[in-house]
């Protein structure tokens, strides 16, 4: 497994795609745990790829145009909105501001921590380097000159003399390849011809043995429900061929589900033991990334916000309000009798989610050992306390419109949630100061 390090000059990415795709760049911006996962399997001149250093370098107050608001105005997608995103993947975030005349300090930030990483005693590997800036050129020929292995991500038409150096070059299709979701019906492909290095036909079965192994051991050892997605990926890796051979027929799920695990329960998404681990949120109440507000969709993805839809959040108020009316609060039993009592609602909700939202309100003002209880309204308002709360603290500040949009999402009278919210944010900076 190659040691790598992957260093990112998001604006230079960012701009280059937005010029060429709006979409693919806001799928680069928005999916860097995507980008990492997709870059450690695929396009590669020898081993799996393993992040041992990864970091991005963006300029907080770098932004695009994206059309006009209702005022007339500009509307400005600032990168700073991105960085938490960046942060949650893994990535250390360098802030690299302007300097002058519309310049950062993005690409001589790059050049020493690449000279500093060359002379580290780990004696990387790799070094993948995401900018399309022919200024790099040097740095290439520094890198190449200690054998070290070089892969570039450049959207646009990089110079010949800058990616000539490198082992492997990404350009825009390829980084499109990688962002881009995969089709719903998998393109059916024969098995490897004999002699191949892949799996050949006559070692099906010992793939497929080798494959429950695998499977088991990782089934076996879980804490939580296992992501079909990085399950796969995995498996793919540990038995060479037999991705390319659809798993033996009908696929990674199908393949799985012929296992017949103990206990075991299978949605579209998640494999897990029913009597080990926590259920993952009920797939029909998860509402997709495209149908939330952008910056719901942004909260669920830095602070996990569970994905429901704007109808069940009063409810789960509400359910709380009156459990504690009548029993006292203990987290595991709040959790459970309210999933058990929305399971046949219209808005059934999992466990994970109502764990959130409790230990949001909880933790937010209105604590719910006390007596008497809360009511839904102080739950509700605690919650939206606690949720600004978490996003301050993983950097996304939110402004008088976007707490408003929280009040209409969760059903908050909106004179009272951003006002609690501007309270809070007001205390936490004077705390920080």
């Amino acid at each position: 497994m190659n040691k790598s390090i992957i260093l990112v000059d998001f604006d230079n990415i960012f701009l280059g795609l937005w010029n060429l795709d709006p979409d693919l760049a806001l799928r680069f911006a928005n999916l860097p745990d995507v980008l990492l996962e997709a870059l450690a399997e695929r396009y590669l001149v020898s081993e799996r790829r393993r992040w041992l250093v990864a970091r991005c370098y963006l300029n907080p107050a770098g932004y695009v145009i994206d059309g006009r608001q209702e005022d007339g105005s500009d509307f400005k997608r600032f990168f700073s909105r991105f960085r938490p995103l960046w942060v949650s993947a893994g990535f250390e975030v360098v802030d690299t501001p302007t300097l002058a005349r519309d310049k950062n300090a993005a690409d001589i930030r790059i050049v020493i921590d690449a000279l500093d990483l060359l002379q580290h005693p780990t004696g990387f590997d790799e070094f993948v380097i995401a900018s399309g800036d022919s200024d790099f050129t040097p740095l290439l020929h520094r890198l190449r000159a200690h054998g070290r292995g070089i892969a570039v991500l450049s959207p646009g038409n990089a110079a010949r003399a800058y990616v000539s150096v490198a082992d492997r070059v990404l350009n825009f299709e390829a980084i499109g390849d990688l962002l881009r979701p995969p089709a719903v019906a998998p393109v059916p492909v024969s098995l490897p011809a004999a002699g191949s290095t892949a799996l050949a036909a006559v070692d099906l079965d010992d793939a497929l043995d080798a494959f429950a192994l695998f499977v088991q051991g990782e089934y076996n050892e879980a804490t939580r429900p296992l992501n079909l997605a990085q399950l796969s990926q995995k498996a793919a890796a540990a038995v060479p061929g037999l991705r390319e051979a659809r798993w033996g027929g009908n696929g990674f799920a199908a393949a799985v589900a012929a296992l017949q695990l103990p206990n075991a329960r299978l949605d579209q998404y998640h494999l897990w033991d029913e009597e080990r681990h926590e259920p993952p949120s009920a797939p029909d109440t998860t509402v997709a990334e495209s149908d939330l507000p952008e910056l719901i969709d942004l909260l669920a993805r830095v602070v996990d916000l569970p994905r429901l839809p704007a109808e069940a959040w009063p409810v789960i108020f509400k359910a709380i309000a009156e459990y504690l009316a009548e029993y006292p609060f203990n987290l595991a039993e709040i959790t459970r009798a309210i999933r058990d009592q929305l399971a046949d609602s219209p808005t059934p909700v999992g466990r994970a989610a109502l764990n959130f939202v409790v230990r949001g309100a909880h933790f937010g003002g209105a604590p719910l050992t006390e007596s008497p209880a809360p009511g839904a309204d102080e739950i509700a308002q605690a919650f939206l306390a606690n949720l600004i709360q978490l996003a301050y603290d993983a950097g996304v500040n939110l402004d008088s419109e976007d707490q408003l949009t929280l009040s209409d999402w969760f059903g908050i009278a909106a004179e009272e949630g951003p006002g609690a919210a501007d309270e809070a944010g007001e205390g936490r900076q004077g705390a920080a100061g």
